[in-house]
């Protein structure tokens, strides 16, 4: 803009009709980058309204009393509005379609911004938000899952669900990580880092297909529902309706996965690259820390006392109302990623816990289920006073009824019998009370075979 001259004058010059190409131009320019220039321009398209509005009430308080004597024949009363309205055709008119084209040019250029497509619709306790600016939020209802952010579910005992469009969503639970990528055309693109999730993908409008990379494979699916279990090292995806094809990022092997099959994609490559009819479930598990169990939280600690290593509990924030946090004290291990068969829940099945701790305190134990070649079915827990634990520092047995178990979430599931166990746990509340794990067990029911056919 040349030195002197205010965007204001260049309108008001625009307006009477002496500005010169250039400045034209300029102005033409000044409206495109500068939203107070289009205000102002909007201002004086309002007046000019205002102004006629104004005349043609004139007009027609002087049509009222055009029957009166003293009406003076040689006075035109239209004269100013036909000069306004040479000038609204020379001027405002331009202006008026200038906005409307400044308008769209505006709305084409916010369209090319990519729109939120993936939202909170439910989330339960510790649960967090990183945006692509770095900022961390508690999730809540609705919120939007931009290009960038990382959605985390960070409790052993936490889970949330993410809409994707109108018929597609995701549920995360335990100790996820899942971030939204730039979308390509027509596809969704995500990557989940480590944990477990249950989707249902839907084709839809804007959204043919979606695609989700792991550290070690990459998925690409349409309509399919299937759960996946990842972690550094290690991806297991089972179909449950649909198809899925999956590329091992370590030499780009492609495989496709059919409903009713499953596929392990580990880093070292070693293995065939291959689907498999998903295995059928077994009704007992048990895992000790020297095995390599999948921890999902926890500190491992090595033991010179007795043949149980340990792993003991890791400090969480727990989100107990929108400005209130306590403190868990936590240990979880991925039951679902530790096994190469899905461990079903029986009627009169039992879970033992070896654990120990420094201090007494209550302890709480709990699992997470999801329903067998389906959706995440809930959690379930129960607290253990310390007088029926046991003294501090020695090692206790503690075998629990599914009995003593009540359920997080009794709409997704209100019994666990017949679920399959995804991830297990123990924790205490506010107080670091040393909770140690040292081994977990499920055992079958006692007329149960060693394998459910």
């Amino acid at each position: 803009m040349k030195d002197g001259i205010s965007h204001e004058e260049l309108l008001v010059r625009f307006l009477d009709g002496s500005l010169s190409s250039s400045e034209e131009a300029e102005l033409m320019q000044l409206l495109e980058q500068d939203s107070s220039v289009r205000e102002s321009l909007r201002a004086m398209s309002e007046q000019a309204i205002a102004v006629a509005d104004l005349e043609r009430t004139s007009v027609a308080v002087r049509a009222e009393t055009a029957r009166q004597p003293q009406r003076e024949p040689d006075v035109d009363e239209h004269a100013f509005m036909r000069g306004f309205l040479r000038v609204s055709f020379k001027f405002v008119l331009p202006l008026a379609a200038l906005i409307t084209l400044t308008t769209v040019a505006l709305q084409e250029i916010v369209s090319k911004e990519p729109a939120p497509f993936l939202k909170i619709s439910k989330v339960s306790s510790a649960s967090h938000l990183h945006t692509a600016l770095g900022k961390i939020v508690d999730l809540g209802i609705n919120m939007h899952v931009r290009e960038g952010d990382t959605v985390e579910s960070r409790s052993c005992d936490s889970w949330l669900v993410l809409q994707l469009g109108d018929k597609s969503h995701i549920t995360l639970a335990g100790h996820s990580y899942l971030q939204n990528l730039e979308k390509e055309e027509d596809s969704v693109q995500l990557r989940f880092l480590t944990g477990s999730l249950w989707a249902e993908f839907s084709q839809e409008k804007g959204m043919q297909s979606f695609t989700i990379q792991t550290p070690t494979c990459s998925i690409e699916l349409q309509n399919a529902q299937f759960d996946l279990h990842t972690e550094r090292f290690f991806t297991r995806l089972r179909v449950n309706d649909g198809t899925a094809v999956v590329t091992r990022l370590l030499d780009q092997s492609r495989s496709e996965v059919r409903s009713g099959e499953q596929i392990e994609c580990k880093l070292d490559g070693a293995a065939v690259f291959e689907s498999n009819e998903q295995p059928l479930p077994v009704d007992h598990w048990q895992c000790q820390l020297l095995k390599g169990p999948d921890i999902s939280l926890g500190t491992v600690l090595p033991s010179f006392e007795n043949d149980f290593a340990n792993i003991k509990a890791e400090p969480l924030p727990w989100k107990v109302r929108h400005d209130k946090h306590i403190m868990l004290y936590a240990v979880a291990l991925s039951v679902s990623r530790s096994s190469d068969q899905p461990v079903l829940l029986q009627p009169g099945s039992t879970l033992r816990y070896y654990v120990s701790y420094d201090e007494p305190d209550r302890v709480r134990f709990g699992f997470s289920t999801q329903r067998i070649g389906g959706i995440y079915a809930g959690k379930f827990e129960t607290d253990v006073q310390p007088s029926q634990l046991g003294p501090a520092g020695d090692i206790l047995e503690i075998e629990l009824d599914l009995d003593a178990f009540w359920p997080l979430s009794p709409q997704l599931s209100p019994r666990p019998e017949g679920l399959e166990v995804s991830d297990i746990y123990a924790l205490t509340i506010k107080h670091d009370a040393g909770l140690k794990v040292h081994r977990i067990e499920i055992i079958p029911p006692k007329n149960s075979s060693s394998n459910l056919d």
